[in-house]
């Protein structure tokens, strides 16, 4: 309780009345550890200042405070600030005498008095407030440290204390404390020893006065009298049961006057008056000072109550007659401490994403509870983001979450709305710098105001190759336009991936540490595919690194009893919990207690528990424990007048019996539909048209309404307003919305089918007007397209109109698949085709036809519906005219094959569709073919310089764009399955390339020319050219994506050749981001995996690769790139040997493969499916690992598999493979006696300076200092000491100068190897101490270790 406390009083300064509870609580937990004796002095540094002494201090402490501004506004400050002191000690008063009771107290009627109640207070304090020439301090006030109870000298026990006595007693030391040391009203207090005769003379003025304010009163003639002759003659008869019950109201009445000219609230009135005049009624007495203690907390736990309504002169009578439900929740204690704990570990864990699921079924309050923590989250920092799915409209993709972010900027624009502390100017800038111009560009779609935020963006920005993405799902391929793409896999995925990866970004930019996001995502067994893919994105795929923080926190509620193990949301789950990097919290909501139903209860007709307990009973009967059943119980028991406000009383009052038999429905839906049924026909109209948007309308949606309907007038705002007031809508000043999604169902189930359709045409075919002029058209369209479907969807159409409607199904699925909603897509191009006539391939209708399934076949291709793929691409192979109008369904059906690894067919597929397309390729390619196929290649390009390749006219031709299209897909299979192809294939696109006109696909055939002369001529100088001209031309088409792709493979292939390997590394890095925000998450995992290989041999300290493997890996799990996931883990594997940290950890855990646990079981693999590339990479880094461990034989061997491995290609691990093995087989050579086995090595050796003897022209930087090492063990395999040694120090000063640290160890370790053979001792231990600390400073710890054994 104390720890609890302390929590609340943290968030004092947004709430008065937790700050009112902690103080009491904090009082309560002193008063319990502190020694009860009855003592009048306070032990150490404490007094005791009487209770009476307080108040009057108190009291002149508030008259200061409005004598300092005589204005109303302050004299009512001044009188709550009272107040809320005097509830303090309230409560800490009566914490004190409900201990006595509990331990058996014998009371006398002496001892409760305010004259013996003493407040033990810091002694500073007390003397501080006893100088009556000063202001009063007000924190002296408040600092109470526990309460005394004097036990007067003549104190006896006679045991016959009742509890109403001791109830009035405590109620007038409250009553004294709240009206500033006053007694109650004679008429109070003195007349309980008057007779009933003498009291009624006493009051009689009062009664004729008050007489209005009287219930009526049944009148018992038995007990009646009449008044004798003399001066009172003329008197009326009255019963003596009247005369009493007046009497007491008059008691009461007197009372509470004295407490509400105070500014007392109803409800301390109502404690204060109970206690000193018992109630009449059983139920609703005290039975022990602990219901007191619990009525006082039960009020400070709503300040509502406490400083209440009912003392406001502004507030409407209609506010009075209202049921109070307020903000707070009841009975979800537990739940809440849990969504606060997650929030909590998503803010100190940045390493990981965080979610918090909610399940529970319609109505227990998933949504309320993550409302209840807003105020605490903001108050705190936090950034507080919400949207609802929606069962009934999916209107524009991805358009829920990105409502959130929208309502964000919005608030970035107006700095409105955001947490304490926050620079909107910052974020701004971090947005700019984290999205760049182009991704603002493709985000603004889905979040508009991003439009206005950045206004200087939209003037000026050049759309890169990725926004052309976007055009060309929707274009046309012709040959009039330069991006006549059509979007297959790649492409599909690409776009999915860079929506993804701005988003994360976006979240990245806006959240930190200190202004966490807390995004709310309600109502999720609705969410689309779409939205649930973005969702996975954004925790699983995000970069948890130093330079990209993401602190999000998402709490998802959800229909549990509609989500089943078959539900797509349950996939989702699944994947979250199975996520590493994901931490998923769990909240499952049932029911509330008997307990909770009574506070709900009680807090809603702001009564005292005491009071209201037995209409909770019989609402938690009802209701069976659903909250939002029992406050729509409550509600219908209002409408029907059987729960009523009484004016007299001051209160709710109710007749129990009534309340009893009032039946209600098996189920909340069914509660809600009759609750519509009793309003008025002309307000259930409206909420039946606004129902069949779903859970919220734009206002601007029904104004269209308005305007397109035969009457313009005001008539439906009218009737949604008086909805809004019967609690079933609430509205903004942008939408109407549903109080609850029932509610909404509830309206709409009110509609028989045919109702439903003839509701949902008629708003389509009123919208459809608007469409033309709308300026943002992409969301109306989609809110007709919907308003259609759903019409047809109950057999409502209209003939005439099914071809505009296929049509704008049509666009709507295109632009569903630009921001990769094509689950979507898919349900619009079924609605589309279902619009068409049976004789849909006719010529009238023949190119929409076609236009749907290819968008048919492109949609489920991206979905993994096979069945309905074969389909869509049946219905185009059998019924199109021209075989030009299947090459689009022949590229998807290839990019299908290549998906599912059927490699061959897809290379057979496409070779086809380029045959027919006049570019013929040989089935067999003999060696003739590749030699003839470069000579022509250098014919083509003779002559031509980078400018002259940038200047080529752009093509044209629709066949010939559709042919270098194919063949750029075609490359990657090529390298796998048939590498000797990559010449011709170059051919053919330098081809098209001159004769024809350029694409940004041409790019590819002069990098795929530039491996050519590389590898299979060893022209490095014109392969670094001719790359050079790639990366021109794709960079005058602005093509960012197809441009780092080629800078990646150029960097890994090309470039190290010539540029410092350093240097290129970075580019590689550079590569992966680039890529990223392009969404070619696949080329960007690449990039990692290449990285990876150049930051290890440039020397890069081993405890930093070490890091970024493992790293990269993750990064490439969270990508579902699975292939370079397992690269890097390769790597990881192989720098935890050389830093000696390999015990204990498995980098192949990461996996999650049983089959994959090792090493091993991964070049297994890669042998039995002929993965050639992995299985060398693996033969490579063993090669590296054992050489550098000394194993040279194995080095050797593994050097030897490398090779043999198959892959034709000149790649940078080629380079270091022949680096190593020369050195391995050098030494082998040195320790081989056998002259044929010796002359074996040394052959291999040399071959290996040859080759770096060529590299070295080009690049001296990278490859010097291993020329000279290589030929300084060459020499020393021949005894030519003397070259030995000079190369051996050239070696070392040449690995300094271009900071290659572990190769300069490694040059002073052999060269230290070579002066102990050769007899000086001295100069070997000083090299070899040299070469120690390079390799110490490098991080090879087990290479130190073996040195130094």
């Amino acid at each position: 309780v104390f720890l609890l406390s302390l929590s609340c009083l943290s968030i004092a300064n947004t709430c008065l009345g937790c700050y009112l509870y902690a103080t009491a609580l904090l009082m309560h937990f002193a008063i319990h550890t502190m020694d009860y004796s009855s003592s009048s002095m306070a032990e150490d540094d404490n007094l005791l200042l009487p209770l009476k002494e307080w108040v009057d201090l108190s009291k002149l402490a508030e008259e200061q405070q409005q004598s300092s501004l005589p204005s109303p506004e302050n004299i009512r400050n001044a009188q709550m600030d009272y107040i809320a002191r005097a509830v303090v000690v309230a409560a800490v008063v009566l914490d004190k005498l409900l201990i006595l009771e509990e331990n058996n107290y014998n009371w006398c009627p002496q001892d409760i008095s305010i004259d013996n109640v003493h407040l033990e207070m810091g002694a500073g304090d007390v003397n501080m407030l006893r100088q009556r020439n000063t202001t009063i301090n007000l924190s002296s006030l408040q600092g109470i440290q526990g309460v005394k109870l004097s036990i007067p000298q003549n104190h006896t026990s006679n045991g016959g204390v009742s509890p109403d006595e001791i109830f009035k007693k405590v109620g007038l030391i409250l009553y004294s404390i709240f009206t500033r040391g006053e007694v109650p009203p004679s008429a109070g207090v003195e007349a309980e020893n008057n007779t009933v005769e003498e009291a009624m003379l006493n009051a009689r003025g009062r009664i004729k006065r008050r007489g209005d304010e009287l219930d009526d009163s049944s009148h018992d003639e038995s007990d009646s009298y009449e008044e004798q002759a003399g001066p009172n003659k003329g008197r009326q008869k009255v019963s003596v049961q009247e005369a009493t019950k007046t009497f007491r109201r008059m008691n009461i009445s007197n009372v509470e006057d004295a407490l509400f000219q105070k500014g007392v609230s109803s409800s301390l009135c109502r404690l204060i008056v109970d206690l000193i005049i018992a109630p009449e009624e059983k139920d609703t007495k005290f039975q022990s000072l602990s219901d007191a203690v619990a009525e006082l907390q039960q009020i400070m736990r709503r300040p509502d109550a406490c400083f209440g309504r009912d003392t406001d002169s502004n507030n409407s009578t209609t506010d009075l007659l209202s049921l109070q439900f307020g903000d707070g929740i009841v009975g979800r204690t537990e739940e809440v401490g849990t969504l606060l704990e997650a929030s909590a570990r998503a803010q100190m864990d940045t390493e990981s994403s965080h979610i918090c699921l909610i399940g529970g079924t319609a109505g227990v309050g998933k949504s309320y509870l993550v409302e209840s923590v807003k105020d605490a989250l903001t108050s705190n920092g936090w950034i507080y983001l919400s949207c609802k799915f929606d069962r009934l409209m999916r209107n524009q993709p991805l358009v829920t979450i990105a409502s959130a972010m929208e309502i964000f900027v919005q608030q970035l624009i107006n700095v409105r709305g955001l947490p304490d502390g926050f620079d909107v100017d910052a974020v701004i800038a971090s947005i700019e710098q984290s999205l760049s111009a182009s991704g603002i560009v493709v985000l603004s779609d889905l979040v508009p105001s991003l439009r206005v935020l950045y206004r200087s963006v939209f003037a000026h920005v050049i759309m890169d190759d990725s926004e052309d993405d976007l055009n060309y799902v929707v274009a046309e391929a012709t040959p009039d336009e330069d991006d006549g793409d059509e979007m297959g896999i790649s492409s599909a995925n690409t776009l999915r991936n860079r929506l993804h990866y701005l988003f994360g970004r976006l979240v990245e930019a806006i959240s930190s540490v200190e202004h966490p996001i807390f995004l709310f995502l309600d109502d999720m067994q609705w969410a689309d595919a779409s939205s649930l893919e973005l969702l996975l994105s954004l925790l699983v795929s995000g970069d948890h690194d130093d330079d990209n923080t993401q602190c999000l926190l998402v709490a998802g509620a959800f229909r549990s009893n509609e989500v089943d193990e078959a539900h797509m949301l349950s996939r989702y789950i699944q994947k979250f919990e199975e996520a590493m990097s994901v931490n998923v919290t769990s909240i499952q909501l049932d029911v509330i207690t008997k307990s909770a139903t009574h506070i709900l209860t009680s807090e809603a007709l702001l009564l005292p528990l005491r009071l209201t307990r037995g209409l909770a009973d019989v609402v938690h009967s009802k209701s069976l424990g659903n909250p939002l059943f029992a406050k729509s119980l409550l509600r219908q028991l209002v409408d029907e007048n059987i729960l009523r406000y009484s004016l007299p009383k001051k209160r709710w009052v109710w007749d129990i019996n009534d309340v009893k038999s009032v039946s209600v429905d098996d189920n909340v839906a069914e509660l809600m539909k009759h609750k519509l049924l009793r309003l008025p026909n002309e307000i259930q109209d409206a909420l039946k048209l606004i129902s069949c948007f779903g859970t919220q309308v734009s206002k601007d949606i029904v104004s269209k309404l308005r305007s397109s309907s035969e009457n313009s007038d005001d008539a439906i705002t009218t009737f949604l307003e008086q909805a809004r007031e019967e609690h079933i809508l609430d509205h903004n000043d942008q939408v109407y919305k549903f109080a609850h999604d029932m509610l909404q169902q509830s309206a709409y189930d009110l509609m028989s089918p045919e109702e439903k359709g003839a509701y949902h045409f008629n708003i389509g075919l009123r919208l459809m007007s608007s469409v033309s002029t709308e300026a943002s058209y992409d969301a109306l369209i989609f809110t007709v397209i919907d308003q259609i479907n759903n019409a047809k969807r109950y057999g409502v159409t209209e003939a005439s109109m099914n071809i505009s409607c296929a049509k704008m199904n049509l666009q709507a699925g295109k632009r569903s698949m630009e921001v990769s909603d094509f689950v979507s897509a898919w349900q619009y191009v079924v609605y589309g085709i279902s619009f068409l006539p049976e004789a849909k391939w006719e010529s009238s209708t023949y190119e929409l036809t076609l236009s749907l399934h290819e968008a048919g076949a492109l949609a489920c291709f991206v979905n993994v519906d096979s069945t309905n793929l074969q389909i869509n691409l049946g219905e185009i192979f059998e019924n199109a005219v021209r075989f030009e109008d299947k090459i689009k369904a022949y590229y998807i059906l290839a990019q299908n094959l290549a998906s599912l690894n059927r490699l061959k067919e897809a290379m057979t597929t496409v070779l086809f569709v380029l045959n027919e397309l006049g570019e013929d390729f040989p089935e067999e390619v003999s060696p003739e073919d590749v030699q003839t196929a470069m000579m022509s290649t250098q014919r083509l390009l003779d002559g031509y310089s980078k400018e002259d390749i940038v200047g080529v006219p752009r093509l044209k031709d629709e066949k010939k764009q559709w042919a270098v299209k194919l063949m750029d897909f075609l490359t990657p299979c090529v390298f796998m399955m048939s590498p000797r192809l990559l010449p011709i294939l170059a051919n053919h696109m330098i081809n098209i390339l001159v004769k024809d006109g350029a694409c940004k696909e041409s790019a590819f055939g002069l990098s795929n020319y530039s491996l050519c002369l590389i590898t299979l001529r060893h022209d490095y100088e014109a392969g670094y050219s001719y790359g050079k001209m790639a990366i021109a031309l794709l960079e005058s088409f602005g093509a960012m994506g197809s441009l780092q792709k080629v800078k990646c493979m150029l960097q890994n292939m090309v470039n190290y050749l010539f540029e410092p390997i350093q240097s290129t590394a970075n580019v590689l890095l550079e590569s992966y981001e680039g890529l990223r925000a392009t969404g070619d998450n696949e080329f960007a995992c690449l990039a990692l995996s290449m990285y990876s290989d150049q930051l290890i041999m440039s020397g890069c300290l081993l405890p930093v690769v070490e890091k970024k493997c493992e790293e990269f890996a993750l990064r490439s799990m969270r990508l579902h790139q699975l292939q370079y996931c397992r690269n890097l883990c390769c790597t990881h594997n192989r720098v935890l040997s050389l830093t000696g940290n390999a015990e204990g950890k498995n980098p192949f855990d990461l996996l999650r493969d049983n089959d994959i646990a090792t090493e091993d079981d991964l070049l297994q693999e890669s042998l039995s499916t002929g993965r050639s590339g992995l299985s060398q990479r693996i033969y490579f880094l063993r090669m590296f690992t054992s050489f550098w461990l000394k194993k040279y034989n194995k080095a050797a061997e593994f050097a030897a598999q490398f090779r043999n491995a198959g892959r034709i290609s000149m790649r940078f691990i080629d380079i270091y493979c022949t680096f190593y093995e020369g050195l391995a087989v050098f030494h082998l050579a040195r320790c081989s006696t056998d002259k044929v086995i010796k002359s074996k090595w040394m052959d291999i050796g040399e071959k290996s300076v040859d080759r770096f003897k060529v590299w070295q022209e080009h690049s001296s930087w990278n490859f010097e200092n291993k020329l000279y090492l290589l030929q300084a063990e060459c020499h020393r395999c021949a005894g030519e000491n003397d070259n030995a040694d000079a190369k051996y120090l050239a070696a070392i000063e040449s690995a300094r100068r271009h900071r290659l640290l572990h190769e300069e160890g490694l040059a002073m370790e052999l060269y230290a190897s070579f002066l102990e053979e050769t007899g000086e001792s001295e100069k070997s231990k000083t090299r070899l101490s040299l070469a120690i600390e390079c390799y110490e400073k490098w991080g090879a710890t087990a290479v130190v270790k073996l040195l130094h054994n």
